[in-house]
């Protein structure tokens, strides 16, 4: 993707739907964009956006909330999509620390899980 259409795309999301960073992975024919949606964004609103991309790049769009991932799929996300826009260089550096922090608290509420089962010989707390 040439910069020129880069900054168009990052204009028609910035511009359409509030968000302080965009990450994109860009395929063959898909354009997926992550982002931190406003949470008062309709889905409609969502799809308009993505219809304005496809009509300027051809190819697939979808546009997501980086909030409907898990913290491992966050992360992942952090490592193999390309940051295209933030608002300010601090903010993504938040953003990444928050992604750690999640993953991080998920991890240990799976290890509190695992060690009761051991000591209890149930998941549950009865």
């Amino acid at each position: 993707m040439n910069p020129e259409l880069e900054k168009k795309i990052i204009d028609i999301i910035s511009g359409n739907i509030l968000t302080p960073i965009i990450y994109m992975i860009e395929q063959e024919e898909i354009l997926d964009f992550i982002c931190f949606c406003d949470r008062n964004i309709t889905i409609q609103e969502i799809y308009d956006v993505e219809k304005k991309i496809r009509t300027e790049t051809g190819k697939k769009v979808e546009i997501v909330d980086i909030r409907e991932f898990g913290a491992a799929e966050r992360l992942e996300v952090l490592s193999n999509a390309r940051l295209i826009y933030t608002e300010h260089p601090i903010i993504e550096k938040i953003f990444v620390q928050s992604m750690s922090d999640d993953l991080k608290n998920a991890m240990e509420k799976r290890q509190d899980v695992l060690d009761r089962y051991r000591e209890s010989g149930c998941v549950y707390l009865q």
